[in-house]
């Protein structure tokens, strides 16, 4: 049973690290792109809400 949990732990560990390399290649790949989203967003909001 202690194995088991384990190899358990071990699955975790790699699924959460491919979830990391994934994710730091999308943004490596969009982060440019994701940036200028975000910049548009903001200036779009900044015209709806007043600022005090």
């Amino acid at each position: 049973m202690k194995m088991r949990r384990g190899a358990t732990y071990l699955e975790y560990a790699l699924l959460a690290a491919l979830i990391g390399i994934v994710g730091a290649v999308g943004v490596k790949f969009y982060g440019e792109q994701i940036l200028e989203l975000f910049k548009s967003l903001g200036e779009k909001t900044a015209e709806v809400v007043p600022s005090k």
